[in-house]
């Protein structure tokens, strides 16, 4: 018996946006990324071939992410496998 995800995966990887699918998840899972301060602060919005784009309430917000690009890199990297996302840019 085939599980449905493998089933699911297959089917994205045969229509070729597999990749695409996976570097969303940065999107749907950054709150849980970023936890919840940071999460108040910001919206993931989209992905843009490996740049996660990211609104921020204010100057000093995206300042202080900026700073933190390298961690939350990493643990987006953690939560949803390296080399999806490469790059974020906080606007």
């Amino acid at each position: 018996m085939i599980r449905i995800g493998k089933l699911l995966r297959k089917t994205l990887e045969a229509a070729g946006i597999a990749e695409r699918v996976d570097r969303q998840m940065a999107v749907a899972f950054w709150a849980e990324i970023v936890g919840p301060k940071l999460a108040q602060k910001t919206t993931a919005l989209r992905v843009e071939k490996d740049m996660l784009k990211v609104k921020v309430v204010s100057a000093p917000w995206r300042n202080e992410l900026v700073f933190l690009k390298k961690d939350i890199l990493k643990k987006i990297a953690e939560r949803i496998g390296a080399g999806k996302i490469n790059d974020i840019y906080f606007y």
